[in-house]
């Protein structure tokens, strides 16, 4: 290293405290000269990592990063001093994570994850001794072992990683990439919230863990969607939104393929921004005049157990009605398409293809069922259900689940 940034060093600070030695480098604990500040200084025997980036971003994970230079043989940096505790301190007292501290950690990391792998920082030591709880935030240090994710390339130049933390491919093989630090934040939540533990997230980090990259989660905003369509999913079933509709074509049945992820409001809405929650020319919404405009008169209606809730059969669509506003519809016949051409009897691979490969599926009744959640301009949530038997759509329902909407959906016998 130059002698200019020795002299730098000296000048500006005064080591306090060997924190860490190894083949690597070395990890100091100093103090500002001039000042009551302390920072890290680390000398690390390797040179491309992303310190400069870090440096010149404002990302909500690392230390910040005060001062970053590199010749041909190391790295030199000083950052902020964390004050805080180690997950790995918490371990070692056996102190594990109650599940909703895991959650708001897991959220934290997914937010701060999804800064870093945009500018292609991939961290690859992903592991409790390099989490630490700071005023009330995750922060993720140590980027000793990060890299800068290349397209095209097939392995990685160093394999570096805590072993039983790292992800396969660290080992050699191909790329890391965002993949690989899902690997180790599922590993590392799964450590935290102890032995045994087979809680609501637990099917949530097993796709993370998943040997095969591409069967894991794709990026850490696909693990954050998730969790959180899961919360608003238990939200709206204790307020008692799921239920059975018309041999129970609305009901959300209690497993998830939990390989299967379902996509947030963006990613469906994304595909057409004019989408209007339809089925054909009906609409969420629509009146019971503009109902009977399309189909003439109800052949049968049936009250539901939620006072001024009904259902309504037109040949093979039933309508949910609150009050003189539709919230709910089924088509088990042609008559109606989505708003991108699917109806009864087209093919999985078609319905995959125009809304995507993940979604919630659930198994009922001898039918897969395929739920694209999204929210509309106004706010509303709504799902659209695809059913699916022998590889074909056998029905599709489209239903407002809004939260606040106790009941939209109640009990009918059968038509």
């Amino acid at each position: 290293m130059k002698k200019s940034v020795e002299s730098f060093l000296d000048f500006r600070y005064e080591k306090v405290k060997l924190l860490k030695q190894s083949v690597r480098g070395e990890v100091w604990l100093a103090c500002e000269r001039h000042g009551d500040e302390f920072v890290i200084i680390k000398r690390v025997r390797a040179t491309g990592l992303p310190y400069v980036k870090l440096q010149n971003s404002a990302f909500k994970l690392p230390a910040k990063t005060i001062y970053c230079a590199e010749d041909e043989v190391e790295t030199v940096v000083v950052e902020e001093f964390l004050r805080g505790e180690s997950l790995s301190a918490r371990l070692e007292r056996k102190n594990f994570l109650s599940e909703a501290e895991a959650q708001k950690i897991l959220l934290q990391l997914c937010d701060g994850l999804g800064e870093l792998h945009a500018h292609k920082i991939i961290h690859r030591d992903i592991n409790p001794s390099n989490l630490i709880l700071s005023g009330g935030r995750i922060r993720l240090i140590d980027y000793d072992a990060a890299r800068i994710f290349k397209p095209g390339k097939t392995n990685d130049t160093k394999l570096l990683g805590t072993e039983g933390y790292a992800a396969p491919e660290q080992y050699g093989g191909r790329q890391t990439d965002e993949r690989s630090d899902i690997y180790s934040l599922g590993v590392t939540m799964k450590v935290l919230l102890g032995k045994g533990y087979c809680g609501r997230l637990k099917k949530f980090l097993d796709v993370c863990m998943q040997f095969d990259p591409n069967n894991r989660f794709q990026s850490v905003g696909e693990l954050k969607r998730a969790i959180r369509l899961k919360n608003l999913s238990d939200k709206l079933k204790g307020a008692g939104i799921f239920v059975s509709l018309v041999a129970a074509m609305f009901v959300l049945p209690p497993k998830i393929d939990s390989g299967i992820v379902p996509p947030v409001a963006e990613e469906i809405l994304s595909h057409n921004d004019e989408f209007n929650l339809s089925l054909g020319e009906l609409k969420l919404g629509d009146s019971v005049e503009v109902v009977q405009k399309i189909f003439g008169r109800e052949e049968k209606v049936t009250p539901a157990e939620t006072p001024n809730h009904r259902h309504s059969k037109y040949k093979s669509v039933v309508v949910t009605f609150a009050g003189n506003s539709v919230v709910g519809i089924v088509s088990n016949g042609n008559e109606l398409q989505t708003e991108r051409g699917l109806r009864e009897g087209t093919p999985l691979d078609e319905v995959i293809a125009a809304y995507g490969r993940r979604s919630a599926v659930y198994e009922y009744d001898g039918l897969t069922l395929y739920e694209y959640p999204y929210v509309s301009a106004g706010g509303n949530l709504a799902v659209m259900r695809f059913a699916v038997k022998d590889n074909a759509v056998e029905y599709i329902s489209l239903r407002l689940a809004n939260e606040e909407r106790e009941h939209i959906l109640a009990d009918v016998t059968d038509f």
